[in-house]
């Protein structure tokens, strides 16, 4: 358990009504993230407050705290709406030869990774192509003899699959790079409650939101792209904030993009977005991302261990490379998990039904009360 685990919890008022494990769906704010908001909210109803300076102040922010979190440097930083945007940005800007325009995924990513290249493929731009996968798992070698057979030249894949598989980046990203094949990596998953260290992992790109782990309001998401990609991924939204405009003269129009990841912005930042944002990693990084990662997987093996291991089968990879803060499992006869999932809602206990698997997500405001209620109520189920 993270120590001071009883003033954890206070941030979330909810633990008093329900029992919440569905981050890897979406999360409620914690108080201090609520203050921030309302403190803007009222200032901006009742002072005067430039939009503009708050968002360029915010969005500062918001890039350096970003940079902490990832290790990489503010200028790294894209400040997008979603996961799905910034992969977008690569996808529309990577300029592939007709000849040498291969693209592949595993066939159990979230739909966030794929429909992205499925629209490039519709418009004639590169040939898809999906990577059998169970679970979100494909062996790794696997997938290295299909990116070599196939010559493939961009490979999308998502650090921890929706349904929990964490897969060794590390090792992918240097295979991909002795290769020459662009890697880019969905987070969403990972951001804020796993280490995600892009430099020592060797990742160019990486794309993630802030509705699920990260607490804060919908419609904002960060996105890091290296120098390196800065100089082949080319910007497809053109406006206002994202080239190097004169404010002093309005119509002295010059499309001249910026040098780092503001280049692929679009105008207008989600003010809100960033101050819940910005303030949620700070409180993550005070609590530190390993301790917060340790925590989840304390959880989750109170809940393994307190199961019926007759009526219920852990399906997760719960070895340590490939282990994450996403646990599935099911019951003996899996026809009966979508009954049990609503049954637990009757409760007031909140887990997902994905694809089939019981979906458990804890998070920092989770204690052992609260994984013995659950498996209390998922072993009363036979």
């Amino acid at each position: 358990m993270l120590p001071n685990h009883d003033e954890i919890r206070s941030q979330f008022p909810f633990t008093e009504k329900i029992i919440y494990f569905d981050a890897a769906h979406f999360t409620p704010y914690p108080l201090r993230s609520v203050k921030k908001l309302n403190e803007f909210i009222n200032n901006f109803t009742t002072d005067f407050l430039n939009l503009s300076l708050v968002n360029l102040n915010q969005s500062r922010e918001l890039r350096n705290t970003c940079g902490r979190l990832l290790n990489c440097n503010a200028e790294d930083i894209i400040i997008t709406s979603n996961t799905t945007h910034g992969i977008n940005i690569f996808a529309n800007g990577i300029q592939l030869p007709p000849d040498d325009n291969n693209v592949a995924m595993l066939d159990s990513e979230f739909p966030a990774v794929v429909y992205p290249w499925l629209n490039q493929e519709k418009l004639g731009k590169v040939t898809v192509m999906l990577i059998p996968s169970d679970k979100g798992y494909a062996n790794e070698a696997l997938i290295k003899r299909t990116l070599m057979d196939f010559n493939i030249r961009v490979f999308t894949i998502s650090l921890v699959q929706f349904l929990g598989y964490r897969h060794s980046i590390r090792n992918i990203a240097e295979f991909c790079r002795k290769r020459n094949i662009f890697l880019v990596v969905d987070a969403i998953q990972a951001t804020g409650v796993c280490p995600v260290d892009v430099q020592g992992m060797g990742i160019d790109f990486l794309s993630t939101g802030n509705q699920k782990w990260l607490m804060s309001p919908a419609g904002l998401g960060f996105t890091y792209i290296s120098k390196k990609y800065r100089e082949i991924i080319k910007p497809t939204y053109a406006g206002t904030t994202n080239v190097n405009f004169n404010f002093e003269n309005f119509l002295d129009y010059k499309l001249d993009f910026k040098n780092s990841g503001e280049a692929y912005e679009n105008s207008t930042l989600n003010t809100l977005g960033m101050i819940g944002t910005v303030e949620v990693l700070k409180y993550f990084l005070e609590l530190g991302i390993e301790n917060i990662f340790n925590h989840i997987i304390d959880i989750q093996d109170k809940i393994i261990s307190l199961l019926n291991k007759n009526i219920y089968k852990i399906e997760s990879d719960l070895s340590a490379e490939h282990r994450s803060n996403i646990m599935i499992l099911s019951h003996v006869n899996s026809s009966c998990n979508k009954d049990v999932q609503k049954y637990a809602e009757e409760k007031k206990i909140y887990l997902a039904l994905r694809e089939g698997f019981l979906r458990i997500s804890p998070h920092i405001y989770n204690n052992y009360k609260d994984a013995q209620t659950l498996a209390e109520v998922l072993n009363s189920i036979e």
